[in-house]
């Protein structure tokens, strides 16, 4: 098994199929917003806390994670070419995706073990 496992035809798969699942989630909020009653924090935040919603939500999150690190990625090895400035961009994504990750799931999981 190769060392670099997200190239070829693995990440251009991911990235797609990361795409058409944020353009369907995005579609079903926007539906969710504009059927809602209410536009009030407690009525979103109740929303979230369902459990189908809270799991669509997780998906959502680990796509859209996928998705920006195989583009952003891409874009680096492409046009950043002096390999210490190419590992510390790419090490700074990786810190911003992986903490922006765990900031969300922090959140899902509070609204599981708080209700």
């Amino acid at each position: 098994m190769s060392l670099y496992v997200l190239e070829g035809l693995r990440p251009w798969v991911i990235q797609r199929v990361s795409a058409v699942y944020i353009a369907l989630f995005i579609l079903y909020a926007a539906w969710c917003f504009f059927s809602a009653d209410a536009i009030a924090f407690e009525a979103w935040r109740e929303w979230l806390y369902y459990p189908f919603n809270t799991t669509v939500v997780g998906i959502f999150v680990i796509a859209l994670l996928f998705h920006a690190w195989i583009g952003m990625r891409d874009v680096v090895l492409d046009y950043v070419h002096n390999i210490m400035l190419r590992i510390f961009i790419l090490s700074l994504l990786v810190g911003v995706l992986i903490g922006s990750g765990l900031w969300v799931f922090r959140i899902l999981l509070l609204s599981v073990v708080g209700q």
